[in-house]
């Protein structure tokens, strides 16, 4: 018996937060961070001094990370892998991070 697109998507839709519902607070953090990369965005990332960009690296997928505080907050620098230079790390104080949107 076949089931009819609208159901089995709603019932796809009741098991996948069933088991969700059973995960722990750090297992729904690692789906989630799989879903970034997944559905991540070009972005641009700026250092910048006295008011001038001194330099500019591409990220594609938007994968940055950075240290944390006891209350969530980033700090210190931001971590990512650029398509120019590879490996890069940034104190956050001075960086920009903007999200390059496609042309049409």
């Amino acid at each position: 018996m076949l089931i009819s697109g609208k159901l089995s998507n709603g019932f796809i839709l009741i098991i996948a937060l069933a088991l969700l519902g059973g995960c722990t607070e750090e297992a729904r953090n690692k789906i989630s961070r799989t879903t970034d990369n997944f559905l991540g965005e070009d972005l641009r990332v700026s250092y910048i001094d006295n008011g001038q960009v001194v330099k500019s690296w591409t990220v594609k997928d938007g994968k940055i990370t950075s240290g944390k505080d006891d209350s969530g907050n980033a700090t210190g620098y931001y971590f990512f892998w650029s398509v120019e230079t590879g490996y890069v790390q940034v104190p956050i104080e001075r960086t920009v991070i903007e999200e390059i949107k496609p042309s049409r």
